[in-house]
């Protein structure tokens, strides 16, 4: 729900006063509130925007990039200076902060029908739904349950039409490519800082790969006109012009 704050003016006159220029306190209470107006304005334009950021979900990539920096700092058993250096590096670009200032950005050029509807559309039952199910596979992720799944799906890879069901909602969510572009900035990170580190061979389709697991686990009980439904809704122009921009922003400053 959207707060508006308005600014409150406080005047002290006496009641002789307000007895006296009844025209000149009126006329100071239309001006206050017409300068309330623009403010209430801005701060509710920017309460949507945040909302709009926080129902897409797209700031976990933060988290994303932190917990991948330290994983392969790990990994490398990288000495505590090398350590700082890379957190630096990462939480400069991948602070909560820093990420939602750049996913504002193709945001803030959208009139405020095109902004009703990108906030229409990520709060739908639908979105809400796949919302639930995502987080729920998140908390199963490397669970006996979800490696079971997935060791079973290399072995029996699912029906053409199911992947290509899944690859399309991939495609219209930007998933595989916003989380590339998170890690490549991470990779570029360490290998700054991590000068005989090199990034696996093939990560690329690799990554690809376990988004589509994630995925085929995720909606493993929705059928396929429900995942195309959440498809058509990730697809509405608004919603893809952002995530489009967004993933290009990433891009350019990772």
């Amino acid at each position: 729900m959207i707060r508006l704050f308005l600014i409150c003016v406080g005047m002290a006159v006496t009641s002789a006063n307000l007895m006296a220029q009844p025209a000149l306190v009126e006329a100071a209470s239309v001006s206050a509130s017409t300068a309330e107006t623009p403010a209430a304005e801005t701060l509710a334009r920017a309460e949507r925007l945040n909302e709009i950021i926080r129902l897409s979900g797209l700031t976990g990539l933060s988290l994303q990039a932190r917990h991948l920096a330290q994983r392969e700092l790990n990994n490398q058993q990288a000495a505590l200076g090398f350590q700082y250096q890379v957190a630096g590096r990462v939480a400069q670009l991948w602070s909560p902060q820093s990420l939602t200032a750049r996913l504002k950005q193709p945001l803030e050029s959208l009139t405020e029908q095109q902004l009703q509807q990108l906030f229409s559309t990520l709060n739908s039952k639908v979105m809400r739904q796949a919302r639930t199910k995502e987080n729920q596979a998140v908390d199963h992720q490397n669970s006996p349950e979800f490696l079971a799944y997935v060791e079973k799906l290399r072995a029996q890879p699912p029906s053409s039409g199911r992947l290509k069901t899944i690859v399309d909602l991939d495609r219209a969510m930007h998933f595989s490519d916003l989380i590339l572009q998170t890690r490549a900035s991470v990779y570029a990170q360490l290998q700054q800082v991590l000068k005989d580190w090199q990034p696996p061979q093939d990560w690329q389709q690799l990554l690809r790969a376990e988004v589509h697991e994630f995925l085929l686990f995720t909606y493993r009980r929705t059928p396929n006109d429900g995942i195309q439904t959440l498809t058509r809704a990730y697809q509405q122009p608004a919603l893809q012009q952002w995530l489009q921009d967004s993933s290009g922003l990433l891009k350019e400053e990772g």
